[in-house]
């Protein structure tokens, strides 16, 4: 098998049944088709919500947490994109999609990063990335967590110097809040569940915990 170290990646201890992500993505499309129109200015990252803020109503809250903040380096200095979400206030799960294997995998990895992480998950969506399309290089103010549902070999992620391609059904931590962005080289859609999370200002280091781990 083989072996190696990632200093921004984290590999979780589970991996989800692909069989049930695609039934369960197909169950949400039903209910919260792609956004057709242009929701930010990533116009080829189309996004559908599974969290949204405490009392909002169906269907806005399917798209009103997407395009958060994010940094990006301009002429030598960085200057911030997009709107600024609170991801702490995007704390409960949408009830309409409750009978979807996506509340399992929701539940199972928020209460993983309570234990391992000292933090909770914010927003979480669906992530659609079009054949032959990447994202800026920049960086988010918090970590990300990834599921992939639909994906081939050719759709990598990149943070900083390492290049990760995710399985469909594996669950990974992403420290995003260094540079990164991720690009699509395969001939069909990449869709992953995307978590932002939510901690603590105690939050530790994940440089420090990921340091002389081995993840395979």
């Amino acid at each position: 098998m083989e072996h190696k170290v990632y200093r921004y990646f984290q590999k979780l201890p589970f991996v989800f049944d692909p069989n049930k992500l695609e039934r369960a993505l197909d169950q949400v499309l039903e209910i919260a088709p792609w956004p057709q129109q242009l929701i930010n200015v990533d116009k080829k990252y189309q996004q559908i919500c599974l969290t949204r803020k405490k009392g909002q109503k169906a269907p806005d809250c399917y798209y009103e947490g997407n395009g958060g903040v994010y940094h990006v380096f301009v002429d030598g200095k960085e200057e911030s994109r997009q709107q600024k979400l609170d991801e702490g206030e995007y704390s409960e799960f949408i009830s309409e999609f409750n009978h979807t294997y996506f509340k399992e995998v929701y539940d199972e990895i928020n209460n993983y990063c309570k234990k391992e992480y000292n933090g909770v998950l914010g927003r979480v969506r669906l992530m659609l990335s079009k054949p032959r399309a990447s994202l800026s290089w920049h960086r988010d103010p918090e970590p990300r967590l990834h599921v992939p549902i639909v994906t081939s070999f050719g759709a990598m992620m990149i943070v900083e110097d390492e290049v990760l391609h995710m399985k469909t059904g594996e669950a990974w931590f992403a420290d995003t809040e260094y540079y990164h962005s991720q690009f699509n080289g395969s001939e069909v859609d990449r869709i992953h569940i995307v978590a932002s999370l939510y901690r603590d200002e105690d939050f530790y280091c994940m440089e420090d915990c990921l340091k002389g781990n081995d993840y395979y």
